[in-house]
């Protein structure tokens, strides 16, 4: 399990900074980045469990608003709730294909936009526009390229998956 504890810290980071650092705004389609922290959010308590799930998306919530400028919290309680939520049900309702693995992340990124758009609000940094402009784009753009993603690091965690029985 160590071993998953610390490729999950670096994939976290090695995400932070691709989402952050202007060199990879190659990846900018219509100008909405894909959260892939978020992907490796769903991924992990996915696969996990809840309490890691959360855990992890508490820890990379925050480290994300520490390289935005965003209130401290802001980006932390979405991706908490939401890696809540996603290792609750994990495989138990979401069995592994491709297209569970879409919606499960279409459905989850749409959340996590309203739940970060409702707490806009309270900071009074937001407004309803964006839920057309950001929230549904980059959901569209999450469920694209998140079949991928899970496809990898399937790969990378194939040894712990199939210890715990999960792959």
């Amino acid at each position: 399990m160590i071993f998953v504890y610390v490729v999950s810290a670096i994939l976290m980071i090695v995400s932070l900074i691709v989402q952050g650092h202007p060199s990879f705004d190659v990846i900018r389609i219509a100008d909405v980045k894909p959260d892939l922290l978020f992907i490796i959010i769903v991924y992990l308590s996915y696969n996990f469990g809840s309490f890691y799930g959360e855990t992890c998306g508490f820890i990379g919530g925050i480290l994300h608003d520490c390289f935005s400028r965003s209130p401290l919290g802001l980006l932390a309680f979405p991706k908490m709730a939401i890696g809540f939520i996603v290792g609750m049900l994990g495989r138990d309702v979401f069995k592994n294909s491709v297209i569970t693995i879409t919606l499960l992340i279409l459905l989850a990124s749409m959340v996590k936009g309203v739940i970060t758009l409702m707490l806009c609000y309270v900071f009074h940094e937001a407004s309803i526009s964006q839920v057309l402009t950001i929230i549904i784009p980059e959901a569209f753009y999450n469920a694209l390229i998140s079949p991928i993603i899970f496809i990898l690091l399937d790969k990378l965690f194939a040894k712990e998956l199939d210890s715990e029985g999960n792959l």
